[in-house]
């Protein structure tokens, strides 16, 4: 009987703890416009104070964000270029942006492509880390760019996992 109350009161701290944390994805909303569809968490709006700086150059597709953290998406005009002149812009902008102080690249899947990831090793002067992806699709270039207090790119990896080109 002893063990029976116990287990049932584990049980119940269980439960009541994981209804005490908040989660920024529980009620998750769909963007889908300028031929790009993804998911991004639920606390997040289009007039977020948190902005994104993008690569200069580029055509904004869609930004949204919170008070501390933020996500942009876009494209970079690469018309006349063929798939490998494309991957080849892809590859100078790394190493542009890994000179400018941000880490090694990592390889993640975006919409069924390879994309390259790098994180800023350091904070910057406001106290935010920046991720930044790239990737080609339809012989076209294209970024994402999420900032916020940690380096964890588990929330940019979550959105780019759900992103769909149209």
């Amino acid at each position: 009987m002893k063990r029976l109350i116990y287990i049932l009161a584990v049980v119940l701290l269980v439960v009541m703890a994981s209804g005490c944390t908040s989660d920024q994805w529980a009620s998750n909303k769909t963007y889908s416009g300028n031929g790009v569809t993804f998911s991004y968490p639920g606390t997040w709006s289009e007039n977020a104070t948190k902005t994104v700086t993008t690569p200069s150059g580029s055509n904004n597709i869609a930004a949204f964000g919170s008070n501390d953290e933020g996500f942009a998406i876009g494209s970079i005009s690469a018309s006349g270029l063929d798939t490998a002149s494309i991957q080849s812009v892809l590859n100078q902008l790394v190493q542009e942006y890994q000179t400018q102080g941000y880490g090694a690249s990592k390889s993640i899947t975006v919409d069924g492509v390879t994309a390259t990831m790098i994180t800023t090793t350091s904070k910057d002067s406001s106290g935010y880390y920046t991720t930044i992806a790239f990737w080609v699709k339809n012989n076209s270039l294209y970024y994402a760019a999420y900032v916020s207090t940690t380096n964890s790119t588990q929330t940019m990896e979550r959105i780019l996992g759900s992103l769909k080109t149209t």
